[in-house]
């Protein structure tokens, strides 16, 4: 049996008012002062039926906390300290438990008949000594002193019977500390330049409360946060946030809203951090792809108009999406009552009739426009109507607009 598996002194962390017992088969074991005689074939049980005898008592009886403080602090005692405890092979590091003994809180347990103790303290001839599975066979209890710690990175508690100060360190477990871990999630495709968010899920599956997690998230080249959920500080190339008291097994979802300047594969990178060291990363990725958007406007500058007068359009046409439209062709058609007088725009004009047919514009390039100016003369009265039509590669019918103008 070894200290962690030892149960009669654990527990809870706060202290109980006496060892509970774990009741097990009598062991004889070899001949020692303090042990009934008999033997056992294994030399690592032991049965003990009395403590303090001079011979076998590891110092000097107890009869205060400051008796134990003292023998804890006496440079003469101490080797034999460290004697017991590399014997046990406890992995904690002595100064801890010699700093606790002096500045812990004691409190006065007792050990009851039938407790199975991991080891305990001895002397053989002078010697310092480590006795394993320590059954307590007396006709009462242990008065004791016991008091916890810690020490790289686990919880003990030193107990020392009164009568004889034969101490042993029992392991309580690991310290209670936070662990953090980072989700990241985002759309597997979205649309360049258009709003998009970043989901990231902070969690602590540790068993302590993290009193600070600080949560960076890494904006790839050409994107740019434009806010952020729970205090988050959007930065130039970072969005930051400081996340107070994650308590043990909870998570807090956090967002970022981002907008990428073109189309492309993009990564997100994350970090947490916490006050104890502990840290975690995540990584999500995401294509912004480019979209096709084209506005068709055609308006006449001055209406109603008298015949003979001139009538003027405005024809644009406006890419409103991230991607080129490609090989747009653009017609119009004059009204019967009207005619074609001259045109000027983005791309030559060629009249044939009422027809009039725009050389055909190669890339529109998002976010641009092109743009013609017609003229034509009212001939006749007429509630009349100008059309435009445009195609393009990129859109699988025509575009078709209208405007009215009314000649008198």
């Amino acid at each position: 049996m070894s200290a962690r598996d030892f149960s009669p002194f654990c527990g809870q962390s706060t202290r109980p008012p006496a060892v509970q017992p774990v009741r097990h088969q009598n062991i004889t074991t070899r001949p020692h002062e303090f042990l009934k005689n008999g033997s056992h074939p294994n030399p690592d049980q032991h049965r003990a039926t009395h403590l303090g005898a001079v011979s076998t008592r590891f110092a000097p009886p107890l009869h205060t906390p400051d008796d134990l403080r003292a023998r804890f602090r006496d440079p003469l005692l101490q080797p034999d300290i460290l004697s017991i405890l590399k014997q046990w092979g406890w992995p904690g590091n002595p100064d801890d438990l010699f700093q606790a003994a002096q500045t812990a809180d004691l409190s006065d347990i007792t050990i009851p008949v039938g407790t199975v103790l991991p080891f305990m303290s001895s002397r053989d001839n002078g010697d310092p000594v480590c006795l394993r599975n320590v059954t307590w066979a007396g006709k009462s209890p242990i008065p004791a002193y016991a008091f916890e710690f810690s020490s790289n990175g686990r919880n003990y508690r030193c107990v020392t019977p009164k009568p004889c100060s034969n101490f042993l360190v029992e392991d309580l477990g690991p310290v209670p500390k936070p662990e953090l871990a980072l989700d990241c999630s985002v759309p597997a495709r979205w649309p360049a330049t258009r709003s998009m968010k970043v989901y990231l899920n902070i969690s602590n599956p540790g068993d302590a409360v993290e009193p600070l997690t600080t949560v960076n998230l890494f904006l790839p080249p050409g994107v740019t946060a434009t806010n952020a959920s729970d205090g988050g500080v959007p930065g130039a190339s970072t969005v930051l946030w400081e996340i107070p008291n994650l308590a043990p097994h909870a998570s807090q979802k956090i967002r970022a809203t981002v907008v990428a300047s073109a189309a492309g594969p993009l990564a997100f990178h994350s970090t947490a951090s916490g006050t104890a060291g502990e840290s975690a990363q995540t990584d999500c990725e995401t294509e912004a792809f480019n979209v096709h958007g084209i506005l068709v406007e055609v308006v006449d500058l001055v209406d109603p108009v008298e015949v003979g007068g001139n009538v003027i359009y405005i024809i644009r046409i406006t890419n409103q999406g991230t991607a080129p439209d490609t090989n747009l062709r653009l017609t119009c058609t004059v009204p019967d009552s009207q005619q074609f007088v001259s045109s000027a725009g983005a791309t030559a004009v060629n009249a044939n009739g009422q027809t009039l047919i725009m050389d055909p514009i190669p890339s529109l390039e998002g976010k641009a426009v092109a743009a013609w100016r017609v003229v034509t003369k009212a001939l006749t009265p007429d509630d009349s109507r100008f059309k435009v039509q445009v195609s393009g590669d990129q859109f699988e019918h025509p575009i078709h607009r209208e405007e009215s103008t009314h000649l008198y």
